[in-house]
């Protein structure tokens, strides 16, 4: 009888925690941890720079480092966890704001082309290096000496459940004990291009490729994509200290 009613109650947890997943996320990058870098005083720069919005390139692989062509859908299933003897389950996301369904979130609002322009925008104003910095939608509102031009390579996202080979039947238990419930991981790569305005010259480029994770508690929810916001800023960061250096 208790283990009956203890395998119930584990049954009812875990369907009252996949049905609670239906918050939704956002790309901040304001409010994400970490500093954008300042390299002048504001407005001290000589040039003007525009904004163009992203060129997203995501599935067509990561030049050096993975040039392998992949599907635009997602691989893997989270129903692996009913299966005993599996000490996980996970699902990865080439496209991650194109399905639902991660380990705490419902859905993920992300505008690639724009959100990563707008990122870079507010990077690029922080840093000093242009005495003005706009945004530009097409090459006729660029009325600057220089174009910033990015493309995007990946923001895939894979996420795990851990059931510790009980299945989530039992795994709740461990959770509410304390134990990781799952994790996520975030990827970006990027390529950065500074562009003569007038004749469209590639005049300094920078790649950045990165990942990192955040591990899941079941007191603790809804940080599936934060690493995202963080990434970029650091792309931001190591891509203008390196662009200083070429504008000197």
């Amino acid at each position: 009888m208790k283990k009956y009613l203890l395998t119930t109650w584990g049954a009812l947890l875990t369907a009252a925690f996949f049905c609670g997943c239906t918050s939704v996320a956002k790309f901040e990058y304001s409010s994400a941890p970490g500093s954008m870098i300042r390299l002048q005083e504001s407005g001290s720069g000589s040039k003007s720079i525009a904004v163009m919005p992203f060129m997203d390139q995501r599935g067509a692989g990561i030049p050096g480092v993975d040039d392998e062509i992949s599907m635009p859908g997602d691989s893997g299933s989270f129903y692996w966890g009913f299966l005993p003897l599996f000490p996980f389950a996970g699902v990865k996301k080439e496209i991650p704001e194109a399905s639902k369904d991660f380990v705490t979130l419902g859905r993920f609002h992300f505008d690639v082309s724009n959100d990563l322009a707008d990122a870079a925008m507010q990077s690029l104003n922080a840093s000093g290096l242009f005495k003005k910095v706009i945004k530009a939608n097409d090459l006729k509102q660029a009325n600057t000496d220089y174009i910033w031009r990015g493309k995007v390579h990946s923001t895939r996202y894979s996420g795990h459940y851990y059931q510790y080979c009980i299945t989530y039947l039992a795994a709740p238990v461990l959770w509410i004990l304390g134990a990781p419930m799952g994790d996520s991981v975030n990827e970006l790569a990027v390529t950065f291009e500074l562009i003569e305005r007038s004749g469209g010259k590639v005049l300094w480029q920078y790649s950045y490729y990165n990942s990192d994770y955040v591990n899941h508690w079941i007191y603790r929810q809804s940080e599936d994509v934060t690493i995202y916001p963080r990434l970029m800023k650091q792309a931001m960061n190591m891509a203008l200290r390196d662009l200083a250096g070429k504008l000197q």
